[in-house]
């Protein structure tokens, strides 16, 4: 029988309602708030597991009445919410130092300022998944631009309309709508022109909340771009992820297979071709006058999709060649493609993606069957009703043999006190029978992945004598695939790019604009010689960096270290000792991958930090594998990489598209970044693309011997894609609660503030001189919430959440904070800068019906004061409240 639920929602937005102006109640209340035993004045309230001591001898003035008395502040034991961890190897390395910080930006257009003569060429994915932009300058053929919409929103894989993508693109570059010189565009689940090209309907679906009009800026100008000054096209799906490999490859001719869940429908590809509709392009538009006509699967689609199939058939798999060169340019050929049917509705959900056979839909549907959303890319069973990942569900399992943060008293767990070996706190998480069964499930699936795409690439191999590969498609992000294709096949070269799914559509489109839609006797632009570079996201100014600092300052401890060599030995030091850091640099990686821009790091000898970082950083199943960054010219050393890897230089996979297995001989130095089969997903770095990365794993190499680190995206919020902002730098790495040792951004080396509990009680010292009481202040405005709940044996239970937008911890998808009671809510709204723990307290006892006795310290006084300042230390933990 389920519980029945009244929830109260008392949404107080303004600051000063917070002080509710009667405490009578406290009366009845009050002596819940404390320990049931108050016998002792050590006495201490353990929250959760884990506490953070105090270590002082000192005793807090707080005055009652006329009369100084002495409360213990040895006893507290602190619960660093009890969620604040250091790492299993921690070691405390850094102070710093007291430096004045200047953030001028010297040129007050942005660093990415384009010409104001610049015509830009806009290639999109929109309203589907992955809505991604990129811009490129239509006379240079330079990609000056590009971002996934998940950046912005903060939700992985975010579809919808383009508005916040285009402005933040004009605001880059300082450009305007009239610089947009001609737009090409993807949605594969329908055509956009027809739609677009009708304004009034889109403002009545506005009207209505339906379709698109359920997202602001649907008839937008941003979003339609109605004044480009030369056209808008639409690109069909496949031809897309072929041309946004093809056209960077670093080879001049070769094989292009794309392999996804789904693609464009056949009636729209054979719609647009019989009616001439020169707005849309497809491979069939290719084909049209060329002798040799493409390979279709089914060979009788006409004739299917008009008499048999009330559905469509969709893209499946699609093979291509191509060649480019200056005089010209860039050609692609269509050479075969497979439809896939819509066995259900596509008006229903997903557009019946589920019930499709493509290798691309197979595989997902056993990925959602074993996971749940395969968008949010985690399973939802992993965590509460809160939020808080809980340890025994499903898929929490792996081989490691685990050395836990503290145990309850503070001190490392598993620490001899004689100083011996220390022993593991938990032993292998075995899976249980349903991950087994879906170990079994996932298996089989890849498995049968690696077969059936291995047999259909080498047909086309022989086929076309091409010895270059080009791999696009959600399927591409299948790293053990890709090494096998690489390796077994007998390619001299492949290549795949950092964004082999959706997000790729739009560099794809992009590339058309450049290189394929051209009219007769017009000048082909510059090829792009060789692989752009994954960095094309926002360039983060000094400013913004400062802004976000300063944001964020009471809970921070902040140092500037301008010379690079000092940040690297920095995060070298503390990497090698078992830290785990995060670096914030340079422009975002465009892509599902992090190369080194937006990445956790942490030491790859070290294997109790897999569970770690999988269960206190990223908050997810401990099975999960790490990548290690390695430097290309050492990679030969520790990997088998195959025969063509003397041709590249060894930097076979850059953007880690690319598993290897690790030599025998090297396993047991990085077991952290080897998995159970002994494969590694890897990513070589060289100094020419990342020169600051490279020179962070070479000094790690020089330190240590080993010449990688483990690298795992920025992002430790759950459901959340990697951090894009300053601002989403620092609440991730807060929201962290520790665990992260370090975040070094831009020229700001930054370590979470300590919880200073002399400085709230005037305990510290400063000059030789004892400081004042500190005042604790909320961070913001604050809504509450109370839910009231009773269930079928008429047990009640209340809890108080607050949602403080204004706090840097805040999260926007799941802003609720839960209050551990409500003491803890009380304080919070005493926290307006104006009480100190001493008018705290003298309020609380006032109101507590205790008798009061000024002359000495009594138990209830004791283990009222260790629990204000426990709950106070929480609040500031969540960065609720600072002082």
């Amino acid at each position: 029988m389920q519980s029945s639920r009244l929830i109260i929602d008392i949404a107080v937005t303004t600051t000063w309602l917070l002080l509710l102006s009667s405490f009578n109640f406290l009366n009845a209340r009050v002596s819940a708030f404390l320990l049931p035993s108050r016998t002792s004045s050590s006495s201490s309230l353990a929250i959760n597991n884990r506490f953070i001591h105090l270590h002082s001898s000192s005793s807090s003035n707080i005055r009652f009445g006329n009369q100084d008395a002495k409360l213990s502040i040895q006893s507290i034991k602190l619960p660093f919410s009890s969620r604040l961890h250091s790492t299993p190897f921690d070691l405390d390395l850094y102070s710093n130092d007291d430096e004045d910080q200047q953030a001028d930006d010297n040129d007050d257009r942005p660093p990415l300022a384009a010409p104001p003569s610049t015509k830009l060429i806009l290639g999109i994915n929109k309203y589907s998944h992955d809505t991604t932009l990129c811009a490129a300058d239509a006379n240079t053929s330079e990609v000056l631009f590009a971002i996934s919409k998940e950046r912005i929103s903060r939700t992985k894989h975010d579809g919808g309309n383009i508005v916040t993508l285009v402005e933040t693109c004009l605001d880059t570059l300082d450009l305007n709508i009239d610089n947009i010189h001609k737009v090409i565009m993807n949605n594969h689940h329908h055509r956009i022109l027809p739609i677009e090209n009708d304004i009034d309907h889109m403002e009545w679906e506005e009207g209505l909340v339906i379709n698109g009009g359920i997202e602001d800026g649907y008839s937008d100008e941003y979003n339609v771009l109605e004044g480009v000054s030369d056209k808008k096209l639409e690109l069909s799906h496949h031809l897309a992820h072929a041309y946004s490999v093809c056209a960077q490859s670093p080879f001049d001719t070769g094989l292009i297979v794309v392999m996804d869940g789904m693609g464009e429908t056949y009636r729209a590809m054979k719609i647009a071709l019989d009616n001439e509709d020169d707005s849309y392009v497809s491979d069939f538009t290719l084909c049209k006058d060329s002798d040799e006509k493409i390979e279709l699967v089914p060979k009788d689609l006409d004739m299917l999709v008009s008499t048999k199939s009330y559905y469509d058939w969709r893209e499946a798999e699609s093979v291509y060649t191509f060649c480019k060169d200056e005089k010209n340019g860039l050609k692609v050929k269509p050479i075969f493609k497979r439809f896939t049917q819509e066995n259900s509705p596509p008006t229903l959900y997903n557009h019946g993606f589920e019930n499709m056979d493509s290798l691309g839909a197979l595989y997902s549907r056993a990925s959602s069957h074993i996971f749940g959303d395969w968008n949010a890319w985690v399973d939802p069973d992993m965590f509460d009703d809160e939020g808080n990942m809980i340890r025994t569900k499903r898929y929490d399992f792996d081989d490691n043999d685990y050395q836990g943060p503290t145990n309850e008293g503070g001190d490392k767990k598993g620490d001899d006190s004689d100083g011996g070996e220390s022993s593991p706190v938990s032993e292998k998480q075995l899976p249980t029978k349903v991950a087994l069964d879906a170990i079994g499930l996932a298996a089989r699936m890849q498995t049968d992945l690696e077969s059936v795409a291995m047999d259909f690439v080498r047909h086309f191999k022989e086929q076309t004598g091409e010895t270059n590969l080009c791999l696009a498609g959600g399927v591409a992000l299948n790293s053990v695939l890709n090494g096998r294709l690489s390796r077994e096949l007998g390619f001299e070269n492949t290549f795949i790019p950092p964004y082999p799914g959706d997000d790729g559509i739009a560099v794809g489109c992009c590339a058309y604009g450049l290189f394929g839609d051209k009219e007769k006797g017009e000048a082909a632009p510059k090829l792009w010689n060789e692989p752009l570079s994954p960095y094309l996201g926002p360039l983060p100014t000094s400013s913004e960096m400062a802004e976000a600092v300063a944001w964020a300052d009471p809970w921070l401890d902040v140092e500037i270290v301008k010379d690079e060599k000092k940040r690297i030995d920095i995060l070298v030091e503390e990497i090698s000792s078992g830290g785990v850091v995060a670096i914030y640099n340079g422009r975002s990686e465009m892509g599902p991958r992090a190369l080194g821009h937006r990445s956790i790091l942490a030491d790859p000898r070290k294997k109790g930090l897999v569970r770690f970082i999988n269960e206190f950083v990223k908050k997810r199943e401990s099975f999960r594998p790490f990548a290690p960054s390695c430097l290309a010219e050492e990679a030969s050393d520790w990997f088998d990489l195959g025969d063509y890897a003397a041709a590249v230089d060894n930097n076979v996979s850059p953007y880690m598209s690319l598993t290897a297995q690790v030599k025998m001989s090297k396993r047991a130095q990085i077991p952290a970044v080897t998995h159970v089969d002994g494969s590694s997903r890897l990513q070589t770095v060289t100094p020419a693309t990342e020169p600051f990365y490279h020179k962070l794993i070479s000094a790690f190499y020089k330190a240590t011997g080993v010449p990688m680190v483990l690298n795992t995206s920025f992002n430790t919020l759950k459901s959340e894609p990697i951090v894009e902002t300053p601002r989403n730098a620092i609440r991730s790495f807060l929201s962290s609660m520790g665990t992260l040792e370090i975040l070094v951004m831009g020229d700001y080396v930054i370590k979470r503030k300590d919880v200073s509990i002399r400085r709230l009680l005037g305990e510290e010292q400063k000059n030789g001189l004892m400081t004042a009481p500190s005042f604790p202040i909320r961070a913001g405005a604050v809504d509450y919430q109370n839910t009231f709940t009773v269930d079928k044996d008429d047990i009640s239970e209340t809890k108080t959440l607050v949602r403080m937008p204004a706090r840097p911890m805040h999260n926007d998808k799941d802003g609720w904070f839960e209050l551990l009671d409500d003491l803890e809510g009380q304080l919070l709204g005493l926290c307006d800068g104006t009480n100190g723990v001493n008018e705290i307290m003298t309020q609380f006892a006032a109101m507590s019906g205790e008798e009061q006795q000024f002359d000495k310290i009594t138990d209830f006084d004791q283990v009222l004061f260790e629990n204000i300042v426990r709950r106070l230390v929480r609040l500031y933990e969540h960065t609720l409240i600072s002082w």
